[in-house]
């Protein structure tokens, strides 16, 4: 199927969806961890203090969502950049996408970082569509260190809570995990309102080589089975098991 910007991802990318869309070109967040700069071949700080809209958007998009059009398998946004992100408060384009997505009948999941933001768009959710964010730590300083200009996770985890309440699906990608303490405490805080963890490791970053990875797997698998939570382990985590 020749489509214009949903694709299908490969590699890592494609142990988390069937397809995927990325809605801007950067993201303001600035990961310390992001990997977006490294794969896209962009200067680190440019990808992070520069966001644009891509061009004809929206209309790529409609024409991508006739050809999908009662597709069950989910789309993700987003790989490259956080749905939610400064300039989306501003365009507003990843709620034109969703619109579109509910027109046609095509499922989605969201994937961010963003907490509260991503609540406004909470009533164009539809049976077989889900809210996920990124988990990467409980200690607020921790995360302000390496996700300075993120929501804070217990704006996040309060994110998933009420959409769980609301009856969406819910998820969390525990990946990158920069430390593995914090992101076993965040299945004990978050599993009464997850229906689903992704669980993997952290790349490119010198950390890969300093973490027990098998430790760290075997523990999360632990308290995931003793708490009855569905998981995905990775394949990059999965090698050390």
């Amino acid at each position: 199927m020749n489509l214009k910007v949903i694709y299908k991802p490969k590699g890592r990318a494609g142990e988390y969806s069937e397809y995927a869309l990325n809605i801007y070109n950067g993201c303001d967040f600035g990961c310390k961890y992001c990997f977006c700069p490294l794969v896209l071949k962009k200067d680190r700080t440019l990808f992070h203090n520069s966001i644009t809209e891509r061009v004809d958007f929206i209309a790529k998009v409609e024409s991508d969502c006739v050809k999908l059009a009662g597709n069950t398998e989910k789309v993700l946004l987003c790989f490259t950049c956080d749905p939610y992100n400064s300039l989306d408060l501003k365009e507003g384009t990843t709620r034109k996408v969703l619109e579109l997505f509910k027109k046609y009948n095509i499922n989605f999941q969201i994937l961010t970082k963003s907490g509260n933001r991503a609540k406004r768009d909470f009533d164009l959710y539809k049976p077989g569509d889900a809210f996920a964010s990124t988990l990467t730590f409980v200690d607020e300083i921790k995360s302000k260190e390496w996700e300075p200009n993120a929501p804070l996770p217990k704006d996040r985890m309060e994110t998933l809570k009420y959409a769980h309440e609301l009856g969406i699906e819910t998820w969390v990608s525990l990946e990158p995990v920069v430390d593995p303490a914090e992101s076993l405490k965040l299945i004990e805080l978050t599993h009464e309102y997850v229906d689903l963890y992704k669980v993997g490791i952290i790349n490119y970053n010198e950390l890969k080589n300093t973490i027990d990875w098998k430790a760290f797997g075997t523990e999360a698998i632990r308290l995931l089975e003793m708490y009855g939570k569905k998981y995905y382990i990775k394949d990059d985590l999965k090698k050390y098991l």
